[in-house]
């Protein structure tokens, strides 16, 4: 899909620059006039353009494949693997219950692990595009408790317009968010309601995931990992258990618990918490071991204290399921892989791979589809996924530019 130049961000620049093979040195305004005279000459040469790949479309949403700059290096084997990865996930896409977009659910994924190990799930959103328009993915992974294994089991593509008023400080906030930043305070100081997914729907989207969970006997899940605070999970707690399903329980990301710490200026709760997420635990001790590691904090900021108090107590019943399966049982156990660092670092990548789009084609879908293209992309291998096995083959067609 051909988007104007003018809506590029540096990323852009320098993903196109890179895939000419052109240098992504200079400032902004330098790398938009390299690739804008590199576009000129493609147009003007005198052999026709190699034709395009094909695209893909779900539920009027579409997606140009060779606008990923890896793609466009595809060979055709390169490129028949890939498109059996992208076909399957393509499947799994599907309309809202609300009816005001699509999703991406994928429940098999679930069962897909060692009756003998513990999992759990990761919660997150990723700030894709703050420019020409707001562009969030919420996402929920699992993984093993060691942070191994990742699969993508949900997501959901969100896109919100850019106001003229808006600072960019604004951009970090979340499109699923609490009410204190969407509402309460909306009169007082300004603050612009950023809310595209309401935590109804988070809590649908994880009622999906506990009833497939259950469903399947997998008690293997012992925890989710997220940011509890910026997602609202008290009130999705709430909406999940009247709904009748019996929530996991939920663990600040420790990453994301120790740079809330640093910005209320309490490194006396950061170096606790370091200690909390290295310890070896004991399974007769834990409670105690915890004890001791925050009795010792000296801070006197009580609000750091709080918020690291309340992550300590959410630990010992994680620890404790995860001492009923042969992995951990009657061994110290280590919370150094309980995090998001993984889904953090497959978010940076989503967010320096996906290619521009306009606003338009975002919001009716096709930054989802993005991410499935993507998600392909991140585990390609020359080996065939269980969900490829029984896919019928499938020729695309090439389409050529004029």
């Amino acid at each position: 899909m051909d988007v104007p130049l003018s809506e590029f961000n540096s990323l852009d620049l320098e993903r196109e620059l890179y895939a000419r093979v052109l240098s992504t040195d200079g400032s902004k305004q330098e790398r938009f006039g390299r690739l804008l005279a590199a576009r000129q000459a493609e147009a003007q040469a005198p052999n026709p353009r190699p034709p395009r790949r094909a695209s893909i479309s779900k539920f009027g949403a579409r997606v140009q494949l060779d606008d990923f700059a890896e793609i466009q290096m595809y060979n055709q084997a390169e490129f028949d693997l890939l498109s059996g990865k992208v076909r399957w996930r393509l499947e799994r896409v599907r309309r809202t219950e609300d009816g005001e977009g699509l999703e991406y659910f994928h429940p098999d994924v679930l069962s897909r692990i060692e009756r003998t190990h513990t999992y759990m799930l990761n919660m997150d959103e990723f700030l894709v595009r703050q420019e020409p328009y707001i562009h969030k993915i919420f996402v929920i992974f699992a993984s093993r408790t060691n942070g191994q294994g990742q699969g993508l089991c949900y997501a959901r593509s969100l896109a919100k317009l850019r106001s003229w008023d808006e600072n960019t400080e604004e951009f970090e906030w979340p499109l699923i968010t609490t009410e204190n930043i969407a509402s309460v305070h909306l009169e007082d100081n300004g603050v612009l309601q950023t809310t595209l997914m309401s935590t109804e729907n988070i809590a649908k989207a994880l009622s999906y995931i506990l009833t497939a969970i259950k469903d399947k006997g997998l008690e293997n899940y012992v925890a989710i990992a997220c940011d509890p605070h910026r997602l609202d999970l008290p009130a999705v707690t709430m909406l999940v258990e009247a709904s009748g399903h019996v929530m996991l329980p939920c663990v600040y990301d420790i990453s994301d618990l120790q740079k809330t710490l640093q910005n209320m200026f309490c490194l006396a709760c950061v170096r606790c918490s370091m200690r909390v997420e290295n310890e070896l635990y004991i399974e007769n001790t834990c409670a105690e071991q915890l004890s001791r590691i925050c009795n010792g904090n000296s801070t006197r900021n009580m609000n750091a204290v709080v918020l690291l108090t309340d992550y300590a107590n959410r630990l010992p019943q994680i620890l404790h399921a995860m001492w009923q399966f042969e992995e951990h049982r009657d061994k110290p156990i280590s919370l150094i892989g309980l995090n998001n660092k993984m889904l953090k670092i497959y978010g940076s990548h989503v967010k320096r791979e996906l290619p521009p789009i306009t606003f338009e084609d975002c919001a009716a879908g096709s930054g989802l589809l993005q991410l499935i293209v993507f998600d392909a992309l991140w585990c390609i291998t020359p080996e065939r996924e269980p969900e490829e096995i029984n896919l019928q083959p499938l020729l695309y067609q090439t389409v050529r530019q004029e």
